[in-house]
């Protein structure tokens, strides 16, 4: 194997890493998200912690996948994939959850402070986040397989 090959493959090892991670927080936080409309207010705190570390969690995945993505884009493909219509899908998805991990962050703050319904907002946004990471990764496999 060629050095460029080990980067490569090194990269492609990350980009699952930070998948990975993404998933975690994706598919953790509808759970936690579900059980805060009746969370009791000794609970709540606890909860709240539980979907921090998931938001911290996936957060560290979403920029993982955002250093890695363009690098092996370039690296690995020479910036053209083998289906660019499914990577230009991947990629619009990708921005519209970027947008969600940031109105969550927003809307998770507010429910934080006491916002009953930015509280109630948030099993929806990580349902979303959730079906917006299974089409990124659905239309990965198609742009680049």
């Amino acid at each position: 194997e060629s050095l460029m090959d080990i980067v490569n493959n090194l990269l492609f090892w990350l980009h699952f890493i930070g998948l990975g991670l993404g998933s975690v927080a994706s598919f953790g936080l509808p759970v936690v998200g579900r059980q805060m409309p009746t969370a009791t207010a000794e609970t709540r705190p606890t909860l709240f912690k539980v979907a921090h570390g998931l938001t911290t969690i996936g957060r560290a995945g979403f920029g993982v996948l955002l250093v890695t993505g363009p690098l092996l884009f370039w690296l690995r493909w020479g910036g053209d994939a083998p289906s660019m219509a499914w990577f230009i899908a991947k990629m619009v998805f990708v921005v519209l959850l970027l947008v969600l991990v940031i109105v969550a962050g927003i809307t998770s703050k507010r429910a934080e402070g006491g916002d009953r319904a930015a509280g109630q907002r948030m099993p929806m946004l990580s349902m979303i986040g959730m079906v917006l990471l299974l089409c990124v990764i659905l239309c990965a496999v198609f742009a680049f397989n």
